[in-house]
């Protein structure tokens, strides 16, 4: 089947916040040709007027200077899209009032014509960042070659890459899957945090298949609570001066992100099925309920598969 999209695949959208920020935090967007500080804050755009969906990039940045970038991603940009562009636009600006860019982040097949929406009251002209002008294949063995020889450290690329090209099917989601195990590569060599994958994943949501998505979406989930995990075992060893305490934080740390599945999914978890979580020991185990948290359709599914690790 040569077609690749997983448009109607749905993130989280707090969660596609968190790995945007943490992978845009401290850096300037200087990497895809906007003049900015560097960003200090980045928070979701959800005006009441409007549905959000979490399945695209949809974010603010506000840089160290102050000013506010609205950031959007748009697959096949159309003249249609930018009038919802400029409605967004506006009502950003009412709630702000501050001084605001619109950078629109368009790829695959972006109409040519003008990006600007004008009336007799006067225009909107949005910062339309055109990737499919760019060569993503040849960029990626660039960026690759660079790494070898200790000539690279501008990392945010790599969450942009996937964009560039004018690849369609398969041809197009190869091109985002290689710079996604190009990451993982770099995170193990701990050239990267997890997160920086994850945001490069929210950016190819409608370049890679659904059900391939899903995989990957949920092998980065897993890779960031490693690092979580690490990070909190570390913490803990500190603290108590053992080794102990690594293996106690890296414990609690997986029981919780098992926990917050099961409530992000099912808003509810009984005071028993957290107490039996609790109790599991094994970080093996651990992970593999966290993947079942995220495939169960319902509770009592997944209290099924918890009942046979007890």
């Amino acid at each position: 089947m040569e077609t690749e999209n997983g448009a109607d695949y749905d993130q989280n959208y707090d969660v596609t916040v968190k790995w945007m920020a943490a992978a845009l935090r401290g850096e300037t967007l200087e990497v895809i040709g906007v003049k900015t500080g560097r960003i200090e804050e980045v928070f979701g755009f959800e005006p009441a007027e409007i549905s959000v969906t979490a399945g695209r990039v949809d974010v603010m940045a506000r840089d160290e200077t102050g000013d506010l970038f609205h950031i959007e991603e748009q697959r096949n940009l159309r003249k249609a899209d930018m009038y919802r562009f400029a409605a967004y636009h506006f009502l950003a600006a009412k709630q702000w009032r501050t001084k605001l860019t619109d950078i629109i982040l368009a790829s695959g097949d972006v109409y040519a014509g003008k990006k600007v929406i004008t009336t007799e009251s006067g225009s909107y002209s949005p910062n339309v960042i055109d990737f499919s002008q760019k060569d993503g294949r040849k960029r990626l063995a660039e960026i690759r070659g660079a790494v070898r020889k200790g000539e690279f450290e501008n990392w945010l690329e790599l969450v942009f890459l996937p964009l560039s090209g004018k690849e369609k099917g398969t041809a197009r989601s190869r091109i985002a899957e290689d710079v996604i195990r190009f990451e993982t590569e770099l995170y193990r060599e701990e050239k990267i945090p997890a997160t920086l994958i994850a945001a490069t994943l929210i950016m190819s949501n409608k370049i890679i298949g659904k059900e391939r998505l899903q995989e990957m979406w949920e092998e980065i989930k897993m890779l960031d609570i490693i690092e979580i995990a690490r990070e909190k075992g570390i913490q803990e060893g500190k603290a108590l001066g053992m080794l102990e305490g690594k293996t106690l934080g890296m414990l609690e740390a997986i029981q919780e992100m098992v926990l917050n599945a099961l409530t992000e999914r099912f808003s509810i978890v009984s005071a028993r099925i957290s107490g039996q979580i609790r109790t599991v020991q094994n970080t093996d185990v651990l992970k593999s309920l966290f993947h079942h948290a995220l495939r169960c359709q319902n509770l009592k599914e997944f209290e099924a598969v918890l009942q046979q690790v007890m």
